[in-house]
């Protein structure tokens, strides 16, 4: 993958961030690994500057732990998130200069038979793991316990040109191979193809390429990678965990998948490995990252290549819903009209939860409509907590001026509505719709622009 040419500016500027990591990294190579957890965790305050983040984390940690968490231990972990993120992330500055010996009095191996089980099959291992622990440390760990294995990852060339060649640099003289992400495949499979160990870092949303598939039952893009290289290599898939124990000291578990005799390795498998890792230590995992992010110019949309895809063993698991507020008509006629709008909706995702909102004199057309659904009267003060904390977007489908401003009483969050409608709130978006179409091809058109799933999404079990 070719480069854009940098400006002298652009590379002014990343030059200098080269010189201050150099500086920075120089200072934290004088103190033990300790020391720098401890000094990380003691600094965990000041990341409440970054005041975007903890909405993030909180969020992340809600869906993890699910509905039943009160508000104070999501509150409790999102603190314990932030401590040992910082901890973590500041001793990985050290990691460049640690030896093999010291990357062994730093981690304790647990489950070493699972890799001696994978790698005794002579086709090499696929190693996955998330974004936890110190894993510049993890990186080095398999090259400082196996010194005669071969061993590669594919990695996002940084953007900064000096400190990505100095990174590359580095690990490739540990003898760690790096294969560039978005470049041909045909490295990577023939690396592993000779019996040789290939780690993938697989927690971040895949987009348009990924497999959709529930990942602590909410359905998440992920990385079709895993499946990919075990399909053509036939080499077995491990999961990686990497817990703290104490200040500066770690430990690593493989974990084997729950494959039945005969049951290839799939994106839900790796889903599944991936949620038995994470659960070694939740506070470890890098949740910095909105997983479940909504697209704001299409909410309705969750992208992938493939799937819904879920093993057959996991048909009745709940899954964690998408929760919608719908705005809708107080009057009777013209709820009729956004009826085939609302019933595309109800089927086009199978997480799609929805929720009503209407004058109650509307509760019974609205049952009539057989459209699953919650219903709430607007001469409620509020909605009920619980349904507050999971809602996710809001639609205005009414042309009402005063409905659409009752709405914000109830809901401050992503909300979306014709130009007719539009309010002040930063939160609100104007939907492009053709005046001209019928009522209710006006509604549906309107829905599409926002990603609605036609066809719907229907599941695939394996």
């Amino acid at each position: 993958m070719k480069r854009k040419k940098a400006s002298i500016l652009k590379k002014l500027q990343w030059r200098a961030e080269f010189l201050a990591f150099m500086v920075v990294e120089r200072l934290l190579n004088l103190v033990s690994l300790e020391t720098l957890w401890n000094a990380g965790a003691a600094l965990s305050g000041l990341a409440r500057l970054f005041a975007s983040r903890w909405p993030t984390v909180r969020n992340n940690l809600r869906t993890v732990l699910g509905p039943e968490a009160t508000e104070e231990k999501v509150a409790e972990l999102t603190r314990e998130v932030f401590r040992h993120t910082t901890a973590n992330l500041l001793t990985s500055l050290k990691g460049a200069h640690i030896n093999a010996r010291t990357v062994r009095d730093s981690i304790d191996v647990r489950n070493v038979e699972a890799a001696e089980r994978a790698f005794a099959q002579g086709k090499g291992i696929i190693y996955v793991s998330a974004h936890m622990g110190n894993w510049e440390l993890l990186a080095q760990a398999m090259g400082a316990f196996l010194p005669d294995v071969k061993i590669a990852n594919i990695y996002r060339p940084l953007n900064n040109i000096y400190l990505d060649k100095i990174l590359r640099d580095r690990r490739q003289k540990r003898g760690m191979k790096m294969f560039a992400k978005l470049t041909s495949y045909y490295g990577p499979l023939k690396f592993v193809r000779s019996q040789n160990i290939l780690g993938l870092l697989v927690d971040q949303r895949a987009g348009r390429v990924g497999t959709l598939t529930p990942f602590f039952g909410r359905l998440m893009s992920m990385s079709p990678l895993p499946e990919f290289f075990h399909k053509h290599t036939g080499a077995p898939v491990l999961g990686v965990s990497m817990k703290t124990t104490a200040p500066g000291k770690w430990t690593v578990t493989f974990h084997e998948p729950n494959l039945k005799d005969g049951e290839a390795f799939t994106t839900p498998h790796m889903a599944a490995l991936l949620e038995e890792a994470i659960g070694e230590s939740l506070v470890d995992e890098f949740w910095m990252q909105d997983l479940w992010r909504i697209n704001k110019h299409r909410p309705l949309e969750i992208r992938g290549k493939v799937g819904p895809v879920r093993l057959n063993r996991d048909r009745d698991k709940p899954l964690y819903p998408f929760s919608i507020l719908v705005r809708l008509p107080d009057q009777p006629e013209r709820f009729a009209e956004t009826v085939p709008a609302l019933t595309a909706l109800a089927a086009s995702r199978p997480d799609m939860e929805l929720h009503f909102l209407a004058r109650d004199i509307l509760r019974k057309s609205a049952a009539a409509s057989m459209i699953p659904h919650s219903f709430h009267a607007i001469e409620d003060d509020h909605l009920p907590q619980a349904v507050q904390g999971r809602l996710q977007v809001a639609l205005v489908l009414t042309d009402q001026e005063i409905a659409a401003r009752e709405l914000t009483s109830h809901f401050s969050g992503l909300t979306y509505s014709l130009p007719e409608v539009e309010q002040s709130n930063k939160d609100w978006h104007l939907v492009s719709s053709d005046p001209t179409l019928p009522a209710e091809e006006r509604w549906l058109d309107a829905l599409r622009t926002l990603g609605l799933h036609e066809p719907p999404l229907q599941w695939v079990y394996l």
